[in-house]
């Protein structure tokens, strides 16, 4: 893969709160693999998010890595599928408005709660790289409506913004897992032995910066990754990954955040680990 440095275009953007975004938005999702909704969070949610920061940080997430690579100076904070334990971030997913902003993206007739993802990267975590990857090379997943709603917690200028293959999702290939510890290493749990794709001279790399707030949605088979921090601030963000209805269990291995033993091969996703958090109406008979 190419590196981070070479950028083509922008990231489809929409006002979150425009009564014309669920339609235009969902067409920039499907035909890029990536769209951003601009404001969809005011600062009170945000706080939330933060009050969640403290709480995960100092002990209330069970499932917290801090890394600092040999020769920053700042380090790179992650914790994953924290909202059981966390009650500010439990908060926000299920009463901020979150869950109406990415429903209408997936066309589903329902939204499940996946996992919750926190990313901090310190000031001068330079080498808190995130190597180019797809969300759904990690999971026992099948289907196609899976999506991560990545929400800027700070301002993310394009030096360290998140790059994206444009349409790389679109025909649903699955490539081999990236162990981010060391890339050229192989993945424990890999899927799939097909290497990544070369990106070619040509190939469309979408960015853009982001204010706090703002929000990016991604399907789970797009190609993207990070540069490391070099700011002389916090790079931070509060991410969450949802279902739709067409998504199965499929129990391959994988990492215990997405495993639920009480699901067989073939169930629907759906459970007190993974909650039904929207569904249509069931029409009349």
């Amino acid at each position: 893969m190419a590196g981070t440095d070479a950028v083509d275009g922008s990231i489809q953007s929409f006002d979150a709160g425009s009564a014309s975004a669920d339609g235009d938005a969902r067409q920039a999702l499907d035909d890029d693999g990536v769209v951003c909704l601009r404001g969809a969070f005011e600062p009170s949610w945000l706080s939330i998010v933060e009050d969640g920061i403290v709480a995960a940080l100092t002990g209330a997430s069970v499932d917290l890595e801090v890394v600092k690579r040999e020769g920053d100076k700042g380090q790179f904070s992650f914790s994953s599928g924290a909202w059981q334990t966390v009650e500010p971030f439990q908060r926000f997913i299920f009463d901020s408005p979150l869950a109406d902003l990415v429903w209408p993206l997936l066309d589903s007739s329902t939204l499940t709660l996946f996992y919750d993802f926190l990313l901090i990267k310190e000031a001068h975590s330079d080498g808190a790289l995130t190597p180019w990857h797809q969300d759904h090379s990690y999971y026992p997943l099948d289907g196609t409506k899976v999506v991560n709603s990545w929400v800027a917690l700070d301002h993310i200028p394009l030096e360290s913004a998140l790059r994206f293959l444009a349409g790389s999702h679109s025909s649903f290939t699955l490539y081999r897992a990236v162990d981010f510890n060391d890339p050229s290493a192989a993945y424990r749990h890999a899927r799939s032995e097909l290497p990544l794709p070369t990106i070619n001279q040509g190939d469309r790399i979408l960015v853009t910066s982001l204010q706090p707030g703002d929000m990016l949605v991604w399907w789970s088979h797009t190609l993207h990754c990070a540069p490391g921090n070099r700011l002389d601030r916090r790079r931070a963000a509060f991410s969450v990954n949802w279902l739709g209805d067409d998504v199965t269990y499929n129990g391959q291995p994988a990492l215990d955040t997405y495993i639920d033993p009480l699901l067989s091969s073939g169930d629907h996703v759906v459970g007190d680990k993974f909650p039904l958090v929207r569904q249509s109406a069931a029409p009349n008979s």
